[in-house]
């Protein structure tokens, strides 16, 4: 029996695209310590070079994505991945600053090309089983990014520090070939002009956004403030890293069955549900009292997010007109990133000003807003059951209302 990704039609090469991209942020973010000790960096440059991917993602998927719909996705995509694979050779060859933040500008910009253009051929190609296919797109990217980090200490005690983007850049290159594969998906007729507006107006849409947002929101919240609140509970940087890696293994091996069941029950239910089971999740993380405890809570976190990561995308997707199924997904990457962005700003002075049963508290109760918003808009819309078997884009809805 073939497998649901062969079925799919998606050419491997694209998986492993995706996977690379998503190494290099791993990659940045495992080193950019020994990348400021080794140049002198200011500690201000480490948010510029972090945050500087994902302000240009955020502005590519908010602005670009929609080209994919207009019959330009293997366009995005090649413009994508060749963005990305010049950013990281630039990261590869340059040693300033400055260097450095334009080379995360580039890679980001490639991303926020790249990704909406990717999930916009998964979807086309996955008919019923969008959700499973988005699910097992976010598994690909989470261990990507998990891997990263480590690939790249590897690489760079061996061949030294900028020998990891060199590799990864070269890697991605070599994915092209996979992208000759895919035949442009279809497009709808006079798809609608004003993209992001049409897409807020619908209920579906802004409800998967919902999802996405507070899924986001704890993900900035727990990239801010982790590697502080073990600290401050007596861990080490080893442990801190393998608890990351223990929050996301369960990402990388259920996402793929969390979308199977959003396709089944539809994404509301699941989506929602993942997010109140992440509520208490959040608040427990202020009342545990040691490293092991706070560990057996981010498992159970990562557990929820596994069902929440496929839900919110594939909301969107089936709430976003036919002419905008990349669009919406540029618009919940958009989302997203801005919301992870805003949260992690805030959490660091509210752990610092009212401790960590504060942050984790408002965190928790931030999750729960949305969550609700999320299932007053989904309530009634196409999000609310089963996928219909009918619909080979996964977005069947038409539901206007406000």
């Amino acid at each position: 029996m073939s497998s649901s990704r062969e079925s799919a039609g998606v050419p491997v090469l694209l998986y492993a695209a995706t996977a690379i991209e998503s190494m290099a942020y791993g990659a940045i973010f495992g080193l950019l310590a020994e990348l400021q000790d080794a140049y002198g960096l200011p500690m201000y440059a480490l948010g510029l070079i972090a945050g500087a991917s994902s302000l240009a993602g955020l502005v590519a998927q908010l602005w670009l994505a929609r080209y994919s719909d207009r019959g330009h996705t293997r366009l995005m995509l090649r413009l994508g991945l060749v963005t990305a694979a010049a950013g990281m050779l630039m990261f590869a060859l340059v040693s300033g600053m400055w260097l450095f933040v334009a080379s995360r500008v580039l890679m980001g910009f490639g991303s926020g090309m790249f990704m909406p253009a990717v999930r916009r051929v998964v979807i086309s190609k996955a008919g019923t089983r969008s959700g499973e296919e988005l699910g097992r797109l976010a598994s690909v990217e989470v261990g990507g990014f998990v891997s990263g980090a480590p690939i790249a200490a590897l690489l760079a005690a061996l061949f030294g520090l900028h020998a990891p983007f060199l590799v990864m850049a070269v890697a991605l290159v070599l994915t092209a070939p996979g992208l000759a594969r895919i035949s442009e998906p279809p497009i709808a007729a006079n798809p609608p002009r004003r993209a992001v507006r049409t897409l807020i107006l619908r209920r579906g849409v802004r409800s998967g956004l919902a999802i996405g947002a507070a899924l986001y929101l704890a993900i900035g919240v727990f990239d801010a403030v982790w590697a502080r609140y073990l600290t401050d509970m007596g861990a080490n940087t080893a442990v801190i890293a393998i608890t990351l890696a223990l929050f996301a293994l369960p990402l990388v091996a259920l996402s793929p069955f969390g979308g199977r069941l959003a396709d089944r029950s539809g994404p509301l239910k699941s989506g929602v549900l993942a997010l109140a089971l992440t509520v208490p999740l959040l608040v427990a993380y202020g009342w545990v009292g040691s490293v092991a405890l706070a560990v057996v809570v981010a498992l159970l976190h990562g557990f929820t997010d596994a069902f929440a990561t496929p839900a919110g995308q594939s909301a969107v997707a089936r709430s976003s007109p036919p002419g905008l199924v990349a669009a919406g997904q540029g618009l919940y990457g958009a989302v997203a990133a801005g919301m992870a962005a805003l949260s992690g700003f805030g959490a660091a002075p509210l752990y610092g000003i009212g401790g960590s049963k504060v942050m984790w508290g408002v965190a928790g109760g931030c999750v729960a807003v949305l969550a609700m918003l999320a299932w007053r808009w989904g309530r009634g819309s196409e999000l609310d059951g089963a996928i219909a078997p009918s619909d080979d884009l996964g977005n069947p809805g038409t539901d206007l209302a406000v």
